[in-house]
């Protein structure tokens, strides 16, 4: 499965923990910026299977852009902050089944 990370400069970090979250099975992951104006425009990739918002790092019109596209697709979206911990804490969650 992929991941999407929408936010942020430097994900290197939030990559490698995402990918090695057990109960998730995160292969790849995909960062989306949202520095370049066409990110705004972009499709979320068709393998995705979770989607992770960087709140303080994103801009409102990508925001909006992502989470219409993975509502219209039934994706789960996860926000959090840029913070590992923060990260890992969600993430904890939503494998448990208790945030969408």
């Amino acid at each position: 499965m992929r991941a999407l990370i929408v936010g942020a400069d430097k994900v290197r970090v939030l990559r490698n923990e995402l990918e090695q979250f057990p109960s998730l099975g995160v292969q790849r992951t995909e960062h989306w910026s949202g520095r370049h104006v066409g990110d705004v425009r972009r499709q979320i990739p068709s393998d995705t299977g979770v989607v992770i918002v960087l709140c303080d790092r994103v801009n409102h019109d990508l925001l909006f852009s992502v989470r219409r596209q993975a509502a219209s697709r039934g994706l789960p979206v996860v926000y959090c902050r840029h913070s590992v911990i923060d990260m890992r804490d969600k993430l904890g969650r939503f494998a448990a089944g208790l945030v969408h």
